[in-house]
């Protein structure tokens, strides 16, 4: 049996045909123009929305790359422009608004340098967004200057941070590859190097330590250099050997605190005819001391190197005595942190016969005493009273004193410098007036809190 082949085909009806054709034709010009329109306001409506403006971003680090072929030559380079640009980017907003400053890398090529010594910068941008068109970056070049390179030889300054823990103190900080480093670099950059330094923390640490640090440097001014120019240099230890990462290492010796330490002060000298020193007193009595375990061992009191001289002294007197020289004479032992060196001597000088006894306050006959008023005594504790004897041999107790002090003049607020009455036993007289200050304050009333 045959198979029975059916053709279909589609014919589009030609008086149909005819009819859309002329529909186009009638009115072309008018339903153009009706489409340039639409695009039009299509093209303002996405504008208005999503713009095309600029947006700077600023210190953008400029990337070295390719130093060898300047230091090849034994030349150094110091950057002469600023190390950091400004890129400006004219882009829709969108696109703006999800760009930052880590989007760009700006890039100097050394072999790129111009007999002019500049280096063109280039600038690539992560975000594919952004093309090399839209980006203008300011400046446009690095200019620098080409120097022989120079070498110097700098000390180096441990600073510590940090506490260590109670009773302990840094005695001594070493650097292991000695004091000194070689830095190697630009002249121009070796002459604004002011201090080499090498910080440690020794917060909290009991025991000796060694610890590493990266080493930091600070022009003249004390601003610290920035990583370009930090870039430029080659630091070696005091051997000649490349530092790896600029770090050094640091033994940390701990040093025992040896707590109130007697100060002994000794006279020279003899007073006036008929006077005598009765009494060297210090203030403060005692200090604290830092040292190594085997130092602090021999020390129990700390004796002052230089003598207080009394020659021809008639009466009682202070003066201030630094103990600087009497530490330096000590090996392996300083002042404790805190602890000032000058101390306030006093030196009581009195005649052949004169005592000074002591009269606590609580044994003062008070008359007239204000009772809104507080008071406040200065000295709080007791009054001196210094006698004569007419016998030199015979002495005096406190008991054998009576103190009065009148506080009437006290009923006002004030400060009053009021003279204490003093009656002493037959052979004994005032060897001079005794007053005692007081700060008289008006009382504050408490107000009744009690509720009704």
């Amino acid at each position: 049996m045959k198979q029975m082949k059916h053709k279909i085909s589609l014919k589009f009806p030609k008086k149909l045909w005819k009819k859309l054709v002329g529909s186009l034709r009638r009115n072309l010009s008018l339903k153009l123009l009706s489409v340039g329109v639409a695009f039009v306001i299509w093209l303002v409506v996405a504008n208005v929305s999503n713009p095309t403006t600029s947006k700077l971003f600023r210190d953008i680090r400029i990337e070295i790359v390719n130093e060898d072929s300047v230091t090849e030559i034994d030349k150094a380079f110091d950057i002469v422009s600023e190390d950091s640009v400004v890129i400006k980017v004219t882009e829709r907003r969108r696109v703006l608004e999800s760009l930052s400053a880590s989007d760009f890398t700006v890039i100097a090529d050394m072999e790129n340098l111009t007999e002019m010594n500049t280096v063109p910068l280039t600038v690539t941008c992560t975000n594919s967004a952004v093309t090399l068109d839209e980006i203008t970056v300011v400046p446009s070049s690095m200019k620098v200057e080409l120097e022989q390179i120079q070498e110097s030889e700098f000390a180096v300054t441990v600073e510590t941070t940090g506490t260590p823990q109670s009773g302990y103190e840094v005695g001594t900080t070493e650097i292991v590859d000695g004091k000194t480093v070689q830095i190697a670099g630009p002249e121009s950059l070796l002459e604004r190097i002011g201090q080499v330094t090498a910080t440690i923390s020794v917060n909290g640490i009991s025991t000796d330590q060694r610890m590493t640090s990266t080493l930091t440097i600070t022009d003249k001014n004390g601003d610290e250099l920035s990583e370009t120019q930090m870039s430029r240099l080659q630091i070696k230890n005091s051997s000649g050997v490349l530092l790896s990462d600029n770090t050094v290492t640091i033994d940390v010796e701990l040093w025992e605190v040896l707590y109130e330490v007697p100060v002994m002060i000794e006279t020279s000298g003899t007073p006036a005819q008929g006077y005598e020193v009765t009494e060297v007193t210090t203030v403060p009595t005692t200090v604290n001391l830092v040292g190594t375990t085997e130092a602090l061992s021999l020390i129990e009191a700390l004796s002052v190197s230089t003598p207080v001289s009394v020659a021809g002294a008639t009466e009682t007197f202070t003066q201030e005595v630094d103990l600087t020289e009497t530490i330096s004479a000590l090996e392996d032992v300083r002042l404790a942190q805190g602890t000032d060196s000058v101390i306030s001597v006093t030196v009581v000088v009195e005649q052949n016969g004169d005592q000074t006894v002591q009269i606590a306050l609580s044994e003062l006959t008070v008359l007239n005493r204000p009772d809104n008023m507080v008071l406040t005594f200065s000295p709080a504790d007791a009054i001196s009273v210094t006698v004569h004897a007419d016998d030199e041999e015979r002495t005096i107790t406190a008991g054998e004193v009576t103190a009065t002090i009148d506080l009437s003049v006290c009923s006002e607020a004030g400060d009053y410098e009021i003279a204490v009455d003093v009656e002493l036993p037959d052979g004994f007289t005032l060897v001079s007036e005794v007053t005692l200050m007081v700060n008289a304050a008006e009382q504050e009333q408490q107000e009744d809190s009690t509720e009704e």
